[in-house]
């Protein structure tokens, strides 16, 4: 053999030699990585798929909440004055709540009338909420027919332009038809002194009752209340007003009585939890 092809052979062993030692390295790397990526598998936090059980109902507004706003003020009324409160409680989800609404009017000399209303809240479009209850009127003073009882319906929300509104219609004995509108809006003059005028309307359809309404608009009263908040449950308040009532009609249990409007001031404090 000669020296041409001794160093071919030797060329050709080197070459085997470096192949086999590349592939031999390429798969002992192969082998880490793989052995790496189970161990890191193994390791992780194991993945753990939600439960047809769990209940995400707090995540979608299924939180059960609890308001209470309590407002007692002094009214000077066409020269009378009287002492009015009034009672609101809602308890429920944002979907589902339960109102309960109380008021009281108290006359100089004079007993004390109640209007409570319990009423169930549907939410049924952003914003608004469709309510169904009851609403019972006392009233003292009355001879005969002192408890008024009304199936009502209506709507509570916010209206363009951030008008909290109430919308409600009551049916009654003695074809007792009628609608009530309440209105109003906040402003802030500053971050504790809030403005917020209002309107007030109620609309008589119909009244065959012994103390029978003139049909038409009943009762309207437009103002407005400046409040303080000392804190975000205590704040004191003025309020300036106008108000008009239609009157009642004539019936063998009252004389009718003419329309009647005037200026109405009062002060009072309102409490929130």
């Amino acid at each position: 053999m000669n020296i041409t092809n001794i160093m071919s052979v030797r060329f050709l062993s080197a070459s085997l030699l470096l192949s086999g030692v590349a592939t031999y390295t390429q798969a002992n790397e192969n082998n880490h990585r793989t052995h790496s990526n189970d161990n890191a598998f193994k390791n992780s936090v194991p993945y753990d798929p939600p439960s047809v059980h769990d209940d995400h109902a707090s995540e979608h507004g299924g939180q059960i909440h609890l308001s209470t706003e309590v407002e007692t003020k002094w009214v000077k009324d066409d020269g009378d004055g009287k002492f009015q409160n009034q009672l609101e409680v809602w308890l429920g989800t944002d979907e589902n709540k339960l109102f309960l609404q109380l008021n009281t009017d108290k006359k100089e000399s004079e007993k004390t009338e109640f209007d409570t209303k319990l009423m169930y809240s549907r939410a049924f479009k952003e914003f608004w909420d469709l309510q169904t209850g009851i609403r019972h009127r006392y009233y003292p003073e009355r001879e005969v027919d002192k408890n008024q009882t009304y199936f009502s319906v209506g709507l509570n929300g916010l209206a363009p332009y951030f008008f909290d509104t109430d919308i409600y219609l009551y049916a009654g004995k003695d074809k007792q038809y009628l609608m009530s509108i309440e209105t109003d809006r906040d402003f802030l003059l500053t971050q504790k002194l809030i403005f917020q005028p209002y309107l007030h309307t109620e609309i008589i359809f119909n009244d065959d009752s012994k103390y029978a309404k003139k049909s038409g608009l009943h009762e309207m009263s437009v103002g407005a209340k400046t409040r303080y908040e000392i804190t975000k449950q205590v704040m004191p308040f003025i309020e300036v007003g106008y108000k008009y009532e239609h009157g009642d009609k004539q019936t063998a249990w009252q004389e009718s009585e003419s329309s009647s409007h005037g200026w109405i001031y009062g002060a009072g404090v309102q409490f929130l939890f």
